[in-house]
């Protein structure tokens, strides 16, 4: 089993003038599966391009990735048909076994200098806060073993991501013991002793999972009141069906949301349990754990 996540972020509604609400999360996949999933996601690709090609939800972030390799023609025809090659993947892959665990963390503070400085630390909750779910789910399906895959880190600072790791891997709980795993230690999960990172320039299941990271985080800007809807809400409804917890218990178990906010985490709830937590037979046109 292994287990592709990235990261992302917004400003929340407090106007906090950097971002002060972090996503972490992925797709939690087997092997078998991820040979399938991998396979039709590049089919959706070649389709409007090339299967190799490197895709992410904010697709205007690869102009200068393609700029270096000389592939301005296939970033403006990607860009131009990115709507319908999302809506396509997202179609290509709900009958494949995979399951989408994310967690999201807002900041006790809306001042910038404050953000700034807890900033790693946020990295590391959010982190170990998906982790755990992972570490049920793993548990619960009797994995064999696990994977852990990240994206190469921002400013390519691992330790937040190393430290929490060590710590769930070796004591079943995250930094200085402050929560205790319900699953207990990873190392008796079976999952591998550390985390990879990887390009996710080179790995379609971690640009998956970006694509999935970036609609929820559309999601969740709903969900405050940010948006009144979008395609990142639309994308996310096709694959209801995916997060863990489906369809009842999505909140809670394939999204998770920490905040000294109770007024926040209810509007996320509500909003996940009315607009995500259905049947995954419907329609979509193309067009609490940590504190801090």
């Amino acid at each position: 089993m292994r287990w592709y996540a990235d990261n992302s972020e917004l400003n929340g509604i407090r106007g906090a003038n950097i971002p002060d609400i972090l996503l972490f999360g992925g797709i939690i996949v087997t092997k078998a599966s991820s040979i399938q999933l991998k396979e039709s996601i590049e089919k959706v690709k070649g389709k409007y391009g090339f299967s190799r090609a490197p895709i992410k939800w904010n697709f205007k972030d690869l102009k200068r990735t393609y700029s270096k390799l000389g592939q301005e023609s296939l970033y403006q025809s990607m860009l131009n048909s990115s709507k319908l090659w999302r809506s396509e993947i997202a179609e290509a892959v709900r009958d494949i076994d995979f399951k989408i665990i994310i967690a999201c963390i807002e900041s006790h503070s809306s001042e910038k200098k404050v953000i700034k400085g807890v900033k790693e630390n946020l990295v590391g909750f959010v982190f170990s806060n998906a982790l755990m779910r992972v570490a049920l789910y793993a548990q619960e399906a009797s994995a064999s073993e696990v994977q852990v895959i990240l994206d190469w880190p921002d400013g390519g600072n691992s330790n937040p991501f190393d430290i929490e790791y060590a710590s769930a891997y070796n004591f079943g709980s995250t930094r200085g013991e402050q929560v205790k795993y319900h699953s207990g230690a990873l190392k008796d999960l079976r999952f591998m002793d550390s985390p990879v990172y990887t390009n996710m320039l080179h790995s379609t299941l971690l640009q998956f999972s970006d694509l999935i990271l970036g609609a929820t985080r559309e999601v969740i800007e709903c969900a405050v009141g940010k948006k009144k809807s979008g395609f990142g809400l639309d994308f996310s409804k096709l694959l209801s069906n995916k997060f863990r917890g489906s369809p009842d218990d999505i909140y809670g178990r394939g999204i998770v949301v920490a905040s000294g906010n109770t007024q926040f985490k209810e509007a996320i709830k509500s909003f996940i349990d009315s607009e995500l937590g259905c049947s995954n037979d419907i329609e979509v046109p193309i067009n609490d754990s940590l504190l801090f």
